[in-house]
């Protein structure tokens, strides 16, 4: 593992407005797409930011990605419990909540993948890369429990948590066994789950499997613990060696439930989150502090230097702290993405915070 790996994410529109490159259904599931474009993407970053240290892949060749490993794109277990996702030229999937109706709730089950169509339709994508290249590679942003719950059941499902526990249980309990049966079968294909959820685990330990908890800010802590933490449980048993993805402000408020998760080695630590805090709940445990994406397009490179030192200090432990930037827009100045690395080369070779 390098000593602070950095990595940064472009948001669909940075590619399609600067480079013309599209997002739509064919993208993700067509192969010959896959490739082209996913090979285009490896071309640009070398292209643009080999100089800053960063992707650096000399002549970059065809490869048979199977998803999204340079974009946050959480779309596909939405897909197999049937919610409609509109895909487009400039932007994310965008997932369309079913709104399922507290019948259709209380007979909610576990995908059956051999009966998926948009599982087979995916399989079919793979197996076609395997015939083509004899192997596969990369992985598919695998969402998370509450977020999957939100889109299957919509806001209903904060209220099903206080009034209807043993429902909510129910739609929780059928999305943790899809995704850790969609989660096994692609690391049995690539060999990696979670690249395409933050490529920080690509740097740290490509095996990590990355649970994406982005709304559980939407609830307490207590209720975190109450409702979904069996559910991480179960899948950090299941995935080892395992990480949670926490992107909201507010990380500090989890971190102890978190720590009883078992297996888990890394957190993506969200912007704003108390860096100090989170580092003294969880001493041993990697922490990828993310960078503001609108903070690093419109700050001076003077304040973004500033605020690095301040995040990298206030995590202590060096060796167990990585940085990233992910969803970057398309106005994003090269100058403040260069500011960012060069901070964190200064560290590397010794500066003291």
């Amino acid at each position: 593992m390098a000593q602070l790996p950095v990595t940064f994410v472009f948001h669909p529109e940075w590619w399609h407005r600067n480079y013309g490159l599209s997002f739509e259904r064919d993208f993700f599931y067509d192969a010959a797409t896959r490739v082209e474009v996913d090979l285009r993407m490896r071309q640009i970053l070398q292209e643009r930011f080999a100089q800053y240290g960063l992707e650096q892949e000399e002549n970059p060749k065809p490869r048979p990605c199977i998803g999204a490993v340079h974009l946050a794109a959480g779309y596909i277990i939405s897909e197999l419990f049937g919610c409609k996702v509109e895909f487009s030229e400039g932007a994310s999937p965008q997932v369309i909540p079913k709104n399922i109706s507290d019948q259709e709730a209380d007979a909610l089950k576990p995908v059956n993948l051999a009966e998926s169509a948009v599982f087979q339709e995916l399989k079919e994508m793979i197996e076609e890369l395997k015939q083509r290249f004899g192997y596969v590679v990369g992985d598919i942003n695998w969402q998370g429990v509450l977020n999957v719950a939100l889109d299957l059941r919509g806001q209903q499902i904060l209220i099903d948590m206080i009034l209807e526990p043993e429902r909510a249980q129910r739609i929780f309990g059928a999305i943790t066994e899809t995704i850790r049966e969609f989660v096994t079968y692609i690391r049995q294909e690539t060999g990696t789950t979670s690249i395409s959820v933050n490529r920080s685990v690509k740097l740290v330990e490509p095996a990590i499997n990355l649970h994406s908890n982005c709304s559980v800010t939407m609830i307490s802590a207590d209720t975190y613990r109450e409702m979904l933490l069996t559910h991480d449980r179960q899948l950090a048993q299941s995935l080892k060696p395992y990480g949670i993805h926490h992107c909201g402000n507010n990380m500090h408020l989890y971190a102890a439930t978190y720590s009883e998760v078992p297996h888990v080695c890394f957190f993506d630590v969200g912007w704003g989150s108390d860096i100090a805090l989170c580092r003294k709940v969880l001493p041993q445990a990697f922490l990828n502090l993310r960078y503001d994406p609108v903070k690093i397009r419109d700050a001076s490179p003077e304040e973004i230097r500033s605020d690095l030192l301040r995040m990298l200090a206030a995590s202590g432990s060096l060796e167990k702290t990585g940085v990233c930037c992910i969803n970057m827009g398309h106005d994003v100045p090269d100058e403040n993405i260069s500011a960012l690395l060069e901070t964190v080369s200064e560290v590397r070779g010794g500066l003291t915070l």
